[in-house]
């Protein structure tokens, strides 16, 4: 293995599609907002567990049991056909995500980025029937999008933490065309979706 795909394929586990709800709730409760200082350290770290096992935890096991049952060839997805019931298993956990964060009356913000994710995993279940589109950068650009909705929201001074965020989204979507697991066009198009689906439901929720 080439020193670039060694690196490509770090980059595609860290930032898998899975992680990137708890990595975007992990950043949002270390900024310095009010939510980081009305939420006490126990409630934050109860809602990144609660998010992490629903999210990532019961998802991953989906797609072990699919695998080990021979419904799937390989635990990375690579056929299109292979993404929907992981996907509507991940919608299913998603949006009971979303709703015991209502239940919890927590800020508003907290269940604004779960409905965008539950919204996105929906899109993408939808968009996998057709063509394989990059979950990878849909999930980062949810997360971009998430951020630029954060700071405009909260008039927070985020330029740092979404450049990261650009960056990160760049060096991921340069390892999944290294790798070869998707053509340009299914990157780009994740990447869009998944930003302009967060900032497109932030507006329409304000108006």
């Amino acid at each position: 293995m080439s020193v670039a795909n060694g690196f490509a394929r770090v980059l595609s586990t860290l930032f898998h599609p899975l992680i990137i709800p708890t990595i975007g709730l992990f950043v949002l409760f270390q900024l310095d907002t009010h939510i980081r200082f009305t939420l006490a350290p126990e409630i934050r770290r109860y809602v990144m567990l609660m998010v992490f096992i629903n999210t990532a935890i019961i998802p991953a096991l989906s797609v072990f049991v699919l695998k080990q049952t021979g419904y799937i060839q390989d635990y990375v997805l690579r056929e299109r056909t292979e993404r929907v019931f992981p996907l509507m298993v991940a919608a299913v956990t998603f949006f009971l995500t979303y709703y015991l964060l209502r239940q919890l009356h927590l800020p508003s913000l907290l269940d604004f980025y779960m409905m965008g994710a539950t919204l996105l995993v929906l899109l993408c279940l939808v968009i996998s029937f057709r063509w394989n589109i990059s979950l990878h950068m849909v999930s980062l650009g949810g997360l971009t999008g998430f951020l630029i909705v954060t700071a405009l929201l909260l008039k927070q001074d985020m330029q740092f933490v979404i450049i990261s965020a650009f960056l990160v989204s760049g060096f991921t979507g340069a390892s999944r065309l290294q790798r070869k697991a998707h053509a340009p066009a299914e990157v780009y198009a994740g990447y869009l979706l998944g930003a302009l689906v967060m900032i497109l439901l932030y507006f329409y929720l304000r108006g």
